[in-house]
């Protein structure tokens, strides 16, 4: 067995959460297969908000966002390496770090090669690549791209460009950035020998809609995106030669008798593709789709409560077995088992407290 399987067999994943340096909000924890229980096995601090976390392919990097307007004396927020000790996926010391050259970072991503990670500012309104070195290291800004944009339907949240995600289309040289406050998606084409980016086409949405995040299918030609403002998830035609994307059908991911406030937050695909789950802040849910083997069209098969308040980010266990749930508002991750052949939750009975959780990213 590799230590890289050791880590995953082991359960081991890392939480990241809004808080200030002086509090943990790195926490590295195991997931106990046989009953879903969770426990802390180590708690990091000196980071403000570690809002979002990405792990390098090969297992020895962390990499988290600071969701500041200015870190150090430098103008924007930072993106840092930690090391992770193959054998036990234990957090080491910070090897690196960098400012990824605009206000609020909330998204980061690394190339499947290894060789950068992409940061999505929010507040900047716009996205960095930082190219990495052979050792996972973060070094110089090689590329920032401004999104720019008249104000959208939605005057207090659309106000001006608003990056929310950056994220690798699988399989190629593409990265598409997610803008709420644009009602756009863009494809930026990423030069591995420079650590460029360069604009390819930008896909329009439905005004008003204020996409968040995008997932890709691991076998069909389609992507997701949930929509915050909209509380909503589209189905995305994509073209992987050009890098193009068409807005397809959208699904409503809150019940139709609810008319109470609600953002829609995170979306995931199951591990076998068959299955799309999506969160929702004030239904306080996680709403459940079956993905049309052919299609990728969506029917709504289920809508769980997250066991808390406000539902943001979650993850699925690398086997499919579990879902958790991070709360942000009621500081708990809620543990949830899987139907792998009917897609549906149900409650382990097993959570965690920990302070404004907001990203899970497994080993």
């Amino acid at each position: 067995m590799s230590s890289k399987e050791y880590v995953r067999d082991n359960g081991i994943l890392y939480v990241g959460s809004y808080g200030e340096r002086h509090e943990p909000t790195i926490h590295v924890c195991r997931l106990d297969p046989s009953n879903g229980r969770l426990m802390i096995l180590q708690k990091m601090d000196s980071f403000d908000n570690a809002s979002f976390l990405a792990i390098h392919p090969n297992g020895t990097k962390l990499y988290a966002v600071q969701e500041v307007a200015e870190a150090g004396g430098v103008g924007g927020g930072v993106v840092a390496a930690i090391a992770i000790d193959p054998s036990t996926g234990l957090l080491g010391s910070v090897t690196s770090s960098a400012s990824t050259g605009g206000e609020h970072p909330c998204y980061v991503s690394v190339d499947a090669g290894g060789t950068a990670v992409f940061a999505a500012n929010y507040t900047g309104g716009n996205i960095a690549a930082l190219q990495l070195n052979d050792a996972g290291d973060i070094g110089k800004l090689s590329s920032l791209m401004q999104h720019v944009c008249e104000p959208g339907p939605v005057a207090d949240r659309q106000e001006k460009p608003h990056a929310h995600c950056i994220a690798p289309m699988p399989g190629t040289n593409y990265v598409c950035a997610v803008d709420l406050g644009m009602d756009a998606i863009i494809t930026y084409a990423y030069r591995e020998s420079d650590g460029t980016l360069s604009k390819r086409y930008e896909c329009k949405l439905t005004g008003g809609y204020g996409p968040r995040h995008i997932v890709f299918h691991p076998i069909l030609p389609v992507g997701y995106v949930t929509n915050e403002l909209a509380s909503s998830v589209t189905l995305m035609h994509i073209d992987k030669e050009n890098g193009t994307l068409a807005q397809g059908a959208t699904y409503s991911s809150i019940p139709a008798d609810y008319d109470g406030y609600n953002d829609s937050a995170d979306l995931h695909l199951s591990p076998d593709g068959k299955f799309l789950y999506s969160s929702n802040r004030g239904h306080q849910s996680i709403a459940v789709f079956r993905v049309d083997e052919t299609s990728g069209e969506l029917t709504n098969i289920q809508h769980i409560g997250g066991g808390g308040e406000q539902p943001r980010n979650f993850g699925i266990t690398p086997d499919g077995a579990y879902v958790l749930v991070a709360n942000q508002r009621s500081g708990t991750i809620v543990v949830f088992r899987r139907d792998p052949v009917s897609g549906k939750l149900a409650p382990a009975g097993q959570q965690l407290e920990l302070p404004s959780p907001v990203c899970i990213r497994f080993a």
